[in-house]
């Protein structure tokens, strides 16, 4: 998990980070916007359970070495 989230990382504009930022901090969110949506999904950052949004393991981990820099 770790090596995918390090490998997708870099592939993260500045608005996806912050988008994950916020996804990881209020799971289930709604006001991500939905081409983030999207590239979170594609990238395996994000996913939908019971028709909410939110974080996968990558995410967190990919989330965690965004912020430690």
């Amino acid at each position: 998990m770790a090596e995918k989230a390090n490998s997708c990382i870099h592939r993260l504009s500045d608005g996806e980070q912050a988008s994950l930022k916020i996804l990881c901090a209020n799971p289930c969110v709604r006001e991500i916007p939905a081409n983030h949506v999207d590239r979170l999904l594609e990238l395996g950052f994000a996913e939908v359970n019971c028709g909410d949004l939110g974080p996968t393991g990558a995410g967190r981990v990919a989330m965690r070495r965004i912020a430690s820099g």
